[in-house]
């Protein structure tokens, strides 16, 4: 599972041009992974959990905007431009912008803490699924309108 896990980062991180499927795929492994891992114990997965939601929160955005060519297939969003609210200047206009963007910003900030940081409580690693989950019931909502 590392070995795949590994293989799966390098070629996402160095992969030039994404089409909109792998973005998909890339999401379903890192839901896979955030699964596993929370089956495993949420309190011993600390960093697996929050590595993960982090990345595939904004493959699942990737998928979105390029699915409605809101960006070029070249485009690569960069999990850390959501440091800061200001990621809303880099990416366009799209449905519950507001309310989505915010919540990525949270998320990374907390997945950060919680990748590098010292053990936290579960209540911390509660936060990163919700957010998670909300973000991906947020898109999910939007992509099943433009079906």
């Amino acid at each position: 599972m590392l070995l795949s896990t590994i293989n799966f980062i390098y070629s996402v991180t160095y992969s030039a041009i994404m089409k909109e499927e792998e973005h998909l795929a890339a999401f379903n492994e890192h839901r896979a992974v955030i699964d596993w891992a929370i089956d495993r114990g949420i309190e011993r997965s600390q960093r697996i959990i929050a590595a993960h939601a982090s990345r595939g929160a904004l493959e699942l955005l990737s998928y979105y905007l390029h699915k409605l060519n809101m960006i070029d297939p070249g485009f690569q969003i960069n999990h850390r431009w959501f440091k800061s609210p200001q990621v809303g200047n880099r990416l366009p206009e799209f449905e519950k912008k507001g309310l989505i963007l915010p919540r990525l910003v949270r998320l990374e900030n907390v997945c950060e803490n919680l990748t590098y940081g010292s053990q936290k409580q579960a209540n911390d690693i509660k936060e990163i699924v919700e957010l998670f989950n909300e973000v991906e019931r947020l898109l999910n909502e939007l992509m099943s309108h433009e079906k």
